[in-house]
């Protein structure tokens, strides 16, 4: 039977300096030249997360922003794609602004490159993440004063990050908005904040992730995560598993828990599993 390994990236594979411990490099190296299919599915973008996959040696395309993409690692082609419509994009936008929210809107533009657009920093959180990704992308996101221009582009996402009180009335009713789908779950940074990230209603890590199965012919799916948006893909998953630090939402769903992200769980949990399935490490044959 092939089986398919799938792991969330921030407070799951990441420790909380956003980065793979150099053990779970090691250990998950050492499995996939073994024949581990492992890959990733984060709500990061392609961009965002290939530096931070460079040292692992996936053989497998990886899913990205919650399911907008499904992509080959080496080459940054993507096998899927599923953009939100301008009419929609520019409607989500428009009711953000209106309860006084900042809009971070995700593009690929005419050139066919990836663009983040928003109007300044106005909270702890947007302040971490954009300090963060303007160290390492700082040609991706664009400082605007309006979201007319942009908004003409391919829209991946269009997102907020506020407290849950003023995000919360927003969320409802988007949420109820034909065409999309919301992503609705605290940021693991900045405690007291959340993000609410929307995009194309087929881009979840659930229908990503099954997809992918189907793409490879594999027969099983386990899963890893901490977030609120790893749950539709545990819904997808024939096992998940949680680690010690996530959510509680999360680890009630899950077959089972395993150690923190700062503890390399997923990677020791996947090489005590090679090992208990007896010494010929019959699960990590590749899907034919």
């Amino acid at each position: 039977m092939s089986t398919l390994y799938v792991s969330d990236m921030d407070g799951t594979l990441l420790n909380d300096d956003q980065q793979i411990n150099p053990e779970s490099v090691r250990i998950l190296n050492r499995l996939i030249d073994e024949g581990v299919r492992f890959t990733v599915a984060t709500a990061r973008s392609y961009e965002s997360a290939r530096a931070l996959l460079a040292g692992l040696n996936l053989q497998l395309p990886g899913i990205f922003i919650n399911g907008v993409f499904i992509t080959e690692l080496q080459s940054g082609r993507a096998l899927e794609s599923h953009y939100l419509s301008g009419e929609l994009g520019r409607k989500i936008a428009g009711r953000y602004l209106e309860a006084g929210l900042n809009p971070v809107v995700y593009t690929v533009n005419s050139e066919g490159k990836s663009r983040v657009y928003y109007r300044g920093v106005f909270n702890q959180s947007e302040e971490y993440y954009f300090t963060d990704r303007l160290k390492r992308e700082s040609d991706r996101f664009q400082l605007v004063d309006d979201y007319v221009a942009c908004l003409t582009e391919k829209i991946i996402a269009v997102n907020a990050i506020e407290t849950p009180d003023r995000l919360e009335a927003v969320y409802g009713e988007l949420s109820g908005l034909g065409g999309c789908i919301c992503h609705y779950g605290p940021d693991i940074y900045a405690p007291g904040y959340h993000w609410l990230e929307v995009s194309s209603e087929r881009a979840t890590k659930k229908q990503a992730t099954q997809r992918l199965k189907e793409i490879f012919r594999f027969d099983k799916l386990v899963c890893f995560g901490d977030n609120l948006n790893d749950l539709s893909m545990f819904e997808a998953a024939d096992e998940c598993y949680a680690v010690s630090n996530a959510h509680e939402s999360v680890k009630l769903a899950a077959t089972g828990v395993i150690g923190s992200n700062n503890d390399d769980g997923v990677a020791k949990f996947l090489a005590e599993r090679g090992e208990r399935d007896h010494r010929g490490f019959a699960i990590w044959l590749p899907a034919k």
